[in-house]
């Protein structure tokens, strides 16, 4: 009986150390793409604000907008809604060179030739059931 009770308390144990491992390994992730994110929600504002599609004090917010990331950060998409009937979707590529992120052309031809890059998701936020 001793050694029953020992087991579960030994499994019981375990199954917590794992879940606060995932929990860590999640928290983790968000972490490393967080200043990513946060440069292309700027730029994606920028944009939005440039084309008169969003006014001067109006933004569009991290918390409202789906995020996937790609190939460990190469690509960033963006989705969400300006008006509750048009989902608009946005992807932003990043230049090495310059050491920060460019609008990528939604073009079925420029989409094809990344295909493989975005068969690699690395994380996602926003988007899913809640």
């Amino acid at each position: 009986m001793k050694i029953k009770m020992i087991c579960i308390s030994l499994l019981i144990l375990i199954l917590f150390l794992l879940l606060g491992y995932c929990r860590n390994q999640k928290e983790n992730i968000r972490e490393r793409y967080d200043s990513s994110i946060n440069q292309v929600i700027i730029l994606e504002n920028k944009r939005l604000q440039k084309e008169k599609k969003l006014d001067d004090n109006e933004i569009l917010k991290r918390e409202d907008t789906g995020i996937v990331v790609y190939s460990d950060g190469k690509y960033i998409e963006l989705i969400y809604e300006l008006d509750s009937n048009k989902q608009n979707e946005s992807l932003y590529k990043y230049n090495e060179k310059n050491n920060s992120y460019e609008q990528f052309p939604h073009t079925p031809n420029k989409l094809k030739k990344i295909q493989k890059y975005l068969e690699k998701t690395s994380y996602i936020e926003n988007i899913g059931l809640k």
